[in-house]
């Protein structure tokens, strides 16, 4: 045996078969021929991959169905519209779907349709690699088919489920069910399959031999029902046969593959025949091969990309084209049977060039609407940054004056609130919002600071609706400390009876909070306080207005007089927080 280093890369590759999600078209019932003709109009459609036009019918099947209250017409609309989601490759969107026919659709009364949803939702639960929600819904869908095709199908899902999660010995149970009840039903093309798959379980557990004989009863089976052999049997096959050493039968299994296999298993294809020729020796062989694999890995990555384009570029040109005909339609109607050929290539002229110039404005938009947000949102970490290094400095201009005082009671709980204050401010500095709790707390803290450390005696209040949940209220981090540091250091300075007042409370679920002083006001500031406040002010109204921008919360501020006495007038900020 190879080392392993040396190993045929297979492993994504052979349990492509596994997991194969059964997607079955609704079904009819003996429901009347209008609603059975349309689905089977769907179906159709979405072979096709025609989805805009498939979704546009089912959105009216499902408004035709809510409007008559038709159950059984609601839960095969969302049953179809969850198919076409899954097909997209849009499995929220499908789940979403399946479970909302479930709720239309009785298991008694629509046994038939309802396992099919729950198989696909096993299918889907698969494709996520939920392995135990699959086996779920598709143990589910077998309690409904006790006997018949579908109940084979559902077996040969199941078996791969188990194989994915590695319960071993329910999946060779599974498969001993199903290819008996294969054999019975005479259907050997799913007896294929399921050899193919048992090969790929021998593969996984090394056992090559298994490997070998379950893949040559597959590929005999296709044989004889005269089919085209399975790429994937054929891979498989001949990487079972690698790992005995055996490459030259391996190197001719592989070329067998080539021509029937797509562009994704000519890529696992061209792979292994480097590989197996690069073991056997083949040097020139094996640069050959890895030469061409490395051009199918190129155009795979070229159509995925090509394809995404093409399939987002056709569903938006679809629904824009049905919109601007049905606009165009009425205006028309008198000119059509006149200039109905002129009229139809001017239209079509004019539609490519709207078109064209609003993906050209939809995608201008989204630019400037995802930079202006970026900007926001850079704006505003660094507004917050120039208040965090304001405030710390100021502070430590306190302690160091309040240390030269050398009161050594007052100076612990001193040094105890300003440590608290600190560990607050750093704690909350890279936050966008905070508990009200922590916001009092640390304003709290910053008042007390300061009026141990006041040349002139100042009183301060921190007044709490009862009703407010400090804990679970948010409030942007320190946006209110330096309202209260304006307050302190320039409101009631020089004041012999000083007092700041905070007012927390709530009106409509809004939260209101006051910031209250009976100082001098703004008439009677000196220069050098008024451009301090200013400054300060005009940071806080740009930080507000960025705040208000990201739509986080919704904030607003204005400055009142606190009182009508012209010589000490007072301060009133009022703000107000709605989340």
């Amino acid at each position: 045996m190879v080392s392993s280093c040396n190993k045929l890369n297979v492993r994504k590759y052979i349990f492509l078969a596994i997991i194969l999600p059964w997607l079955w078209p609704l079904g009819l019932s003996a429901k009347t021929d209008p609603p059975s003709t349309t689905f089977q109009q769907v179906d159709s459609l979405l072979q096709h991959k025609d989805f805009a036009t498939a979704q546009t019918i089912l959105d009216k099947l499902i408004d035709q169905g809510r409007t008559s209250g038709d159950r059984w017409l609601s839960g095969k609309s969302y049953a179809a519209l969850a198919n076409l989601f899954l097909i997209k490759g849009e499995v929220d969107h499908a789940l979403k779907n399946y479970l909302l026919s479930l709720k239309f659709l009785d298991e008694g009364d629509y046994p038939t349709e309802v396992g099919k949803i729950y198989a696909n939702m096993g299918g889907l639960y698969s494709r996520l690699k939920q392995f135990q929600e699959a086996e779920s819904y598709l143990l589910k869908a077998l309690q409904l088919h006790p006997t018949g095709d579908n109940r084979l199908k559902y077996l040969t899902n199941l078996f791969g489920v188990y194989l994915e999660s590695g319960k071993n010995k329910l999946a060779l149970h599974t498969f001993e069910e199903a290819i008996a009840l294969a054999k019975s039903q005479k259907n050997p093309g799913v007896e294929a399959i399921l050899y193919t798959n048992l090969s790929n379980y021998y593969i996984h557990e090394s056992q090559w031999n298994q490997a070998i004989s379950n893949a040559r009863k597959s590929l005999q089976l296709r044989a004889d029902l005269q089919q085209a052999p399975s790429v994937i049997t054929l891979n498989n096959l001949g990487y079972a046969l690698a790992q005995l050493k055996k490459y030259s039968e391996s190197i001719r299994l592989y070329e067998q593959a080539l021509p029937y296999a797509s562009l994704a298993e000519k890529k696992q294809l061209y792979y292994n025949l480097y590989q197996a020729n690069k073991l056997s020796g083949n040097s020139k062989e094996s640069w050959r091969y890895i030469e061409a694999y490395d051009q199918v890995k190129d155009s795979l990555v070229s159509l995925n990309y090509a394809q995404k384009v093409a399939e987002l570029d056709a569903t938006y040109q679809a629904a824009e084209k049905q919109r601007t005909i049905k606009q165009l339609a009425t205006t028309n109607m008198l000119q059509r049977k006149q200039l109905k050929q002129q009229t139809y290539l001017i239209l079509a002229g004019i539609l490519i060039v709207v078109l064209a110039l609003a993906t050209w404005y939809l995608r201008r938009k989204q630019f400037k609407m995802r930079e202006k947000l970026e900007k926001s949102q850079l704006k505003y970490r660094f507004l917050l940054l120039q208040l965090n290094p304001h405030f710390i400095f100021n502070a430590l201009q306190s302690v160091q004056h309040y240390i030269y005082r050398n009161d050594r009671e007052q100076s612990m709980e001193y040094l105890q609130r300003f440590s608290r204050l600190i560990r607050l401010v750093l704690e909350n500095s890279e936050k966008d919002v905070i508990p009200l709790d922590e916001e009092i707390e640390l304003l709290d803290n910053y008042l007390r600071l300061q009026q141990l450390n006041a040349e002139t005696p100042f009183t301060y209040d921190i007044i709490v609706d009862d009703n407010l949940d400090k804990e679970v209220l948010t409030v942007p981090a320190m946006l209110l400390q330096p309202l209260v540091e304006n307050a302190v250091m320039h409101g009631i300075k020089g004041r012999t009876d000083g007092k700041v007042e905070l007012v927390f409370k709530d009106e409509d679920g809004t939260l209101h909070i006051l910031i209250k002083d009976n100082g001098n006001g703004f008439q009677i500031e000196k220069q050098q306080d008024a451009l301090h406040k200013s400054m300060s002010m005009d940071i806080l109204q740009n930080r507000i207005e960025e705040l208000n921008r990201m739509g986080k919360q919704k904030i607003s501020f204005e400055v009142l007089q606190g009182a009508t006495n012209e010589e000490h007038a007072g301060t009133a900020i009022h703000l107000s927080v709605a989340s």
